[in-house]
């Protein structure tokens, strides 16, 4: 009985990623360029929420941890981890500017 019920809580997660029910798109701020990430495409080719939402969907946005708990790694190195290496696999931009808009650099990298 308790494997059912497992089965049945986790069937929802991949259901979601295909249906089409998240944010079709939105920006990370970079000083090496603002990266719009396409979160309904990449939801749609992936499949799978939990790839990106470790914790959960309910759990929200990278940055609703990463970057404010002091103990875990800032978003910007978990999502270089993540993009890169499944872009790596899967054929996707590897190179800054596949991803950073260098027409929105912030002009403090220059100051570096």
């Amino acid at each position: 009985m308790f494997r059912l019920l497992l089965i049945l809580l986790l069937i929802p997660t991949p259901l979601m990623a295909l249906d089409g029910s998240g944010v079709e798109a939105f920006d990370f701020p970079s000083r090496w360029g603002t990266v719009t990430f396409e979160h309904l495409k990449h939801q749609r080719r992936i499949g799978d929420c939990m790839v990106c939402h470790h914790l959960g969907v309910e759990m929200g946005g990278c940055g609703n941890c990463h970057g404010v708990i002091q103990k875990l790694p800032q978003t910007k190195d978990v999502l270089h981890k993540i993009c890169i290496a499944c872009h790596w696999k899967k054929r996707g931009p590897t190179e800054c500017s596949g991803c950073h808009d260098p027409e929105r650099l912030d002009e403090s990298v220059y100051n570096d």
